[in-house]
């Protein structure tokens, strides 16, 4: 019998996590062995277990998605990260893909079809699950949480519903902002939004 394929589930909805966990382990050859909560818990879980494989999450509280990866790629035990978002944005992509990201699959697919991603990057068959756009010719010097904190706001959302998505204070959304400007070079909010346009980091739709 062939050795389950270890996978550490990092996502911050309990609800999420067991569903994805059932749908993993449903069809055998897969053994969910450590859940994550935030993005400071699944790098102990990493570091202790040793996966082959993490799902992860880009939108954690206590470290981002992409701040994990960017923890992880200088680790020669790492395991293989199957990105998991409800983003499908050109930057974002790519910036996973400078984090080392192995995959990329968006929350609206069927559970099935996130077993299959994290068998096939296990295979190291580098296979991706969302169509990968062009890449931005200005590579953003946002971290993982600015480049959050931007996408939201462009969105319209305003500094309290970033803040209660993201799972941070209004205060702590306002300082990123403070460092998306001082990085962007721009004055004001319309200015950063018209640059995350402009850049990819936002599309129509």
């Amino acid at each position: 019998m062939p050795t389950p394929v270890t996978v550490v589930v990092a996502d911050d909805h309990p609800v999420f996590r067991a569903g994805i966990r059932e749908a993993l382990e449903k069809g055998g050859h897969v053994d969910v062995v450590g859940e994550a909560a935030d993005g400071v818990e699944a790098l102990k879980l990493v570091r202790r277990l040793r996966p082959a494989v993490l799902l992860l999450d880009m939108n954690m509280p206590e470290l981002s998605g992409p701040e994990v990866a960017a923890e992880l790629r200088e680790d020669p035990e790492a395991p293989r990260i199957l990105a998991l978002s409800a983003y499908n944005d050109s930057a974002y992509i790519h910036g996973l893909l400078e984090a080392g990201a192995a995959g990329y699959i968006t929350k609206d697919q069927h559970p099935t079809a996130v077993r299959e991603a994290v068998l096939a990057v296990d295979r190291g068959e580098g296979r991706w699950f969302v169509p990968i756009p062009r890449k931005p010719e200005t590579l953003s010097p946002l971290t993982g949480r600015e480049h959050e904190v931007l996408v939201l706001m462009a969105r319209g959302l305003d500094n309290g519903t970033i803040g209660e998505r993201l799972r941070i204070a209004e205060n702590t959304v306002r300082n990123h902002l403070a460092a998306v400007y001082s990085k962007l070079d721009v004055g004001s909010a319309r200015e950063a939004v018209a640059w995350a346009w402009e850049n990819g980091l936002v599309r129509t739709g």
